[in-house]
Order: C-alpha cells, then sequence, then structure tokens
C-alpha cells in the first residue's frame, strides 16, 4: 500500500460497452476526473457512493471540485497521518471570514481521513487507512459521519457506534509494536466539534490554512492557491493582513511562544473557548488570547479534580514539573489525561514542546505582587 504523500494521479479506467450491432469502447466518465455522485439523501452507506476519489479509492487521489487542503498546526491523533479535502455543490462558494466562522453552502463537505504507517522509520513501507470521517452542511448544520475502512482497503462502511481497530506496526526505533485507535462515535465527534450548541469545522479556520504549501513544483500561499480554484464568494483579503499560526515543531521559522500557543489553539481550543465543552475550567486557549491567566498562567484550576495530580495551577511560570497541563498531557488515565478523546499514545513531541515552553517563561511566585 503506498502511503498517502506518495499517492500519485492515476490514469482513467476503460470499460467495454457491447452494443447490439457492434462492439465498442468507450470511457466511463466516473471513471476519471469526472465526480459522479449517487443522488439520494444523505450520508450514503459507502464512501465510494460519493465518488470522491479515481482510481483506487484509498489513494485519494481526488476527483473534479474535491480540493485538498493541508493545516499548520494539526491536531494530535496518536499519530495517525491525515488527507484532507473541501467539496461545494456545484456553484457553491464560501463566505470568507478573517478569522474563523467561514460560511458554508447548503451540501458542503469536509472529508478527513486518518491513516498510519506500516514502519515510522520509512513512510515508502505503506500505510493502512483505518477511517474516514465527513462533515457534511444540512439544514444551515454541520452533520459529523465515520466511515470504517475494510482491511482489503477497498471499501468504507457508514459507522454510527465507534470501534476500537488493534494495529500492528514497525515504531522508530525498529521493535514490532501493537497500538489500539479509537474510531470515536457520532456523540465523541460532537464533544469537540460543538460550540455553543452548534457545530463547527475545526481545521478549516484562516489562521490554520494562511501559509506556504508546494502546489505543481512551486510554493504558493495555501489560502491564495484556494481562492483561485474558486472556493471563496468574494476577493481574498491580502494574506499577510490575516492571522496565521505557527508549526508548532519548527523551530528555525518560530519562535517558541509562537510554537506553543498554536499548538494549544490546535489541541485543546476546541473545548477550552467559551462555549466549548471544557468552558468551565476558565481556560482559553485560543491563539488570540492576549491575557496569559486566561491561558492558564498562574491559574488556580477551577474544574480539574483528579486532574490536577496535587498541583496548584495549570500553569507555573518556569516550573514545568508543577504544571496542571504538563502533567495531563503526560497521562493515559481517563481521568487526568488531556486532550480527553481519543488519545492512546502520548504526544511525546508535543508534550516537550509545552514542557520547554513553560521551563522558558520567568519564574514566579504566583499570587504574588
Amino acid at each position: 500500500m503506498a502511503t498517502m504523500i506518495q499517492r500519485a494521479l492515476l490514469s482513467s479506467a476503460l470499460v467495454g460497452a457491447v452494443a447490439a450491432a457492434a462492439t465498442c469502447t468507450t470511457t466511463d466518465p466516473c471513471a476519471g476526473p469526472t465526480r459522479c455522485p449517487a443522488t439520494g439523501e444523505l450520508p450514503f452507506p459507502v464512501l465510494s457512493d460519493y465518488d470522491f476519489f479515481q482510481g483506487s479509492m484509498v489513494e485519494e487521489v481526488p476527483k473534479d471540485g474535491v480540493i485538498p487542503y493541508t493545516v499548520v498546526a494539526p491536531l494530535w491523533s496518536d499519530q495517525a497521518g491525515k488527507g484532507r479535502f473541501i467539496v461545494l455543490p456545484e456553484g457553491g462558494k464560501i463566505d470568507f471570514e478573517a478569522r474563523e466562522g467561514w460560511g458554508y453552502p447548503e451540501g458542503s463537505i469536509i472529508i478527513k481521513s486518518f491513516y498510519f504507517d506500516h514502519d515510522r522509520r520509512d513512510p515508502s513501507a505503506g500505510s493502512d487507512t483505518v477511517e474516514t470521517r465527513l462533515l457534511i452542511r444540512k439544514g444551515g448544520e454541520w452533520e459529523p459521519v465515520t466511515y470504517l475502512w475494510n482491511e482489503e482497503q477497498t471499501e468504507a462502511t457508514l459507522l454510527k457506534v465507534g470501534k476500537r481497530v488493534e494495529f500492528s506496526f514497525i515504531d522508530e526505533d525498529g521493535a514490532s509494536k501493537d497500538e489500539e485507535y479509537i474510531v470515536p462515535n457520532l456523540d465523541q465527534c460532537r464533544s469537540c466539534h460543538e460550540r455553543s450548541d452548534e457545530m463547527h469545522s475545526l481545521g478549516t479556520v484562516t489562521p490554520q490554512l494562511n501559509f506556504e504549501v508546494e502546489k505543481d513544483g512551486k510554493m504558493v500561499n495555501q489560502l491564495e492557491w484556494l481562492a483561485e480554484q474558486g472556493l471563496f464568494s468574494g476577493a481574498l483579503p491580502a494574506v499577510d493582513t490575516l492571522d496565521r499560526f505557527a508549526a508548532p515543531f519548527d523551530a528555525d521559522a518560530f519562535e517558541l511562544d509562537d510554537r506553543a500557543r498554536s499548538y494549544l489553539h490546535a489541541n485543546c481550543a476546541h473545548c477550552h473557548r467559551d462555549g466549548g465543552a471544557a468552558n468551565k475550567s476558565g481556560i482559553d486557549f485560543l491563539r488570540w488570547e492576549t491575557d496569559p491567566e486566561q491561558f492558564g498562567v498562574c491559574k488556580l484550576p477551577a474544574a480539574a479534580g483528579a486532574g490536577a495530580g496535587g498541583r496548584l495551577y495549570d500553569i507555573l511560570p518556569g516550573r514545568p514539573e508543577e504544571s496542571i497541563v504538563t502533567y495531563r498531557m503526560n497521562s493515559l488515565d481517563p481521568e487526568i489525561k488531556m486532550p480527553e478523546l481519543p488519545n492512546r499514545v502520548i504526544d511525546e513531541k508535543g508534550l516537550a514542546l509545552i514542557t520547554e515552553w513553560i521551563a522558558a517563561m520567568p519564574v514566579k511566585e504566583c499570587g504574588v505582587p
């Protein structure tokens, strides 16, 4: 199985058509770049009914109107790789917003697939896709649906109840490992995507997409490229006037504070913000929050319970080992760990980043002027 990075454009398949008087060969438009989705009520029972991809579906070679995108600060998902796409209805356009809250037309679909490399030392060794999640715009709201891939990697079937999937791989040190991956149920999807009783897209926000990506062998701004694909209803503002997140692990290009704050936004702010599932904690991890106490510095925990681990502050400047944030990031105990879902593997790089960030803060005795 090729990795998603290596997935290249496949040639159109030809099918034979037998006429009554003669036999001739014609091109099936649905086998090439033309998209021919099934008609009927969404969601469809299997992923192939949407006709998003040409060739072998698992390779995710997009058909016309299936627009790929990526984010600069990804959400940790137990080391899964991800494929991301936007599909708009015919003639539909997105109403752009400078920060978040893009306005999608009815019938829009956001696609995200999750795959795991067979050998984490060598991506060319192949991968398996476990699930593909869709957000479907219906009745002015986002509806989350999940499709579970079969072992043959030929089809993905609608799944409503969630599932635990076991898979094996070779880790970075060359050791054979087994891992359990949780495919969330629909309620668990809502726990992250729902805010003030309304479902939201998390990745397709301006600061996540406002960075340089490679297209056709050259580097371009992704927002400008998406505008060129006809996604937006109006002219795009100058991208250098818009917010942008930092790549969390690119220390050569971005300052430590910017990297840590972007990481916390991507991994925590969907819950830790006004209207989010963890708003009672009183922590706001939005990147544009400017008050240090609001994003946890010298802040007493409001609802951590056992998750505090005997520590007094969410972030104690200069002392990550005494901070609740790093304590919870370093746990897989369901009563303690953060993020809550669906992690079964600690994000060691993320933990190291936030540890370094807190350690670099000037030591301060919280509560002392």
